[in-house]
């Protein structure tokens, strides 16, 4: 007797809990060494990868630590799981065109969790690091949403979002055993926040650990100067766009590649079904022109969001945090992609070859491009004799800032 759908879920449901939960209780033995229940920052590897490294504010290098202002790390981590999710459904649609519907859908959710667990581990692990265990659930459930170009879909299709959500709990679960009472972002890595009255980014608070226990306040309001007052444009404070986190300059390219792709995704969606609402096809939604206009629009829209979508001096810190890796040429490049790659995935029927062969040829590098960034993106070993001895270094008398004020 072939067993249904929900007693297919029932099994998924059951079978993802018990490896989760071992997964959770045998990272937890290995990550919480002195076995006090609690995550201290200097068990976190990051930090101890990152808190020797010097900030480079201007045009650093692959593997150099920089920074990336909080609106920005919010806003492309979430597209960057966007992509990530994408690239997996999309991949799916035609690797799984002859699999059972019955469970089709459970192992394109299960492959999208192992994508978000990749780029966790590798292309962002910094952002990851910093993230909290509740945003984890908006950060993966972004991973999750691209499940709505799926082509094989159960008979009762609400049994996609319910399956999303209840893995989503269950990682949120398992991270609460696997990393208890994990640390704040301030403890974890060096805080920036723009000086007005200079157009400056200064550094404003420091991983306690960073210098020795105790040596600077581990408040991000504080900065290493030792003045009492803080420095000017402290007042605006709650502002995103003005306080800035150090993350390896890879993870800063990686989200800003994946976010590229995301936004011609989102565009071509708009644009294609605009275009198919208005007849200016055809009445259809996927066509030659509805590709040729999708691809076209994408470029338009991230051309201007690079420019304005951020305050002026975000823009500029963010454009010499880039500057070695051409990244408006990246941006329109893998924009131009997305927007390719999804116009085929809005109708499986679709017959139009062009698009069909456009879409396939534009997923393939993208896989590539995305997968390939992530792989490269482990820091180089260092020099432990090295490492030592900048751990006796006292903290500097001046605070490193960069100059974004306008010309």
């Amino acid at each position: 007797m072939a067993l249904n759908e929900w007693s297919i879920l029932l099994i998924y449901v059951g079978a993802v809990t018990l490896l989760r939960s071992l997964i959770a209780y045998y990272v937890r033995r290995k990550l919480d060494a002195n076995n006090n229940g609690t995550i201290d920052p200097g068990e976190v590897e990051f930090l101890n990868n990152t808190q020797h490294m010097t900030v480079v504010l201007e045009q650093p290098g692959f593997y150099d630590l920089s920074i990336q202002s909080h609106i920005r790390t919010f806003v492309e981590a979430m597209l960057h799981a966007f992509c990530y999710g994408s690239l997996v459904v999309f991949s799916m649609n035609f690797c799984m065109i002859k699999l059972d519907k019955r469970y089709a859908y459970l192992l394109a959710i299960f492959m999208i969790e192992m994508a978000c667990v990749f780029m966790c581990h590798f292309s962002t692990n910094g952002i990851h690091v910093v993230t909290s265990h509740t945003l984890h659930l908006l950060y993966y459930g972004f991973g999750f949403s691209p499940l709505a170009f799926l082509w094989i879909k159960p008979e009762n299709k609400y049994l996609i979002p319910i399956t999303a959500i209840a893995t989503l709990l269950i990682n949120r679960a398992c991270r609460e055993v696997m990393l208890p009472k994990y640390p704040t972002a301030e403890k974890l890595t060096r805080k920036f926040q723009l000086d007005h009255s200079t157009g400056r980014w200064k550094l404003a608070s420091v991983p306690s650990t960073r210098f020795g226990a105790n040596t600077v306040p581990d408040l991000p309001s504080r900065n290493l100067t030792g003045e009492s007052e803080p420095f000017p444009g402290e007042r605006r404070s709650e502002n995103m766009l003005y306080w800035a986190t150090a993350f390896p300059t890879y993870e800063i390219l990686n989200t800003h590649i994946s976010s590229s792709f995301s936004i011609g995704i989102l565009v071509a969606v708009v644009t294609s079904n605009i275009i198919g609402a208005f007849g200016l096809a055809g009445a259809e939604v996927v066509s030659n022109k509805s590709l040729a206009i999708s691809v076209f629009v994408s470029a338009i829209v991230t051309m201007i969001s690079q420019s304005i979508f951020y305050c002026p001096a975000e823009n500029k810190m963010h454009k010499l945090v880039l500057a070695k890796f051409w990244p408006k040429t990246v941006a329109v490049l893998l924009t131009t992609l997305g927007a390719a790659a999804v116009v085929i995935q809005l109708d499986s029927s679709a017959d139009a070859a062009i698009v069909y062969w456009v879409g396939v040829g534009a997923l393939i590098p993208a896989i590539f491009i995305t997968f390939v960034q992530s792989f490269m993106a482990r820091p180089h070993p260092r020099n432990d004799e090295a490492a030592a001895e900048e751990t006796t270094t006292p903290p500097p008398t001046t605070t490193p800032s960069i100059d974004v004020a306008e010309e």
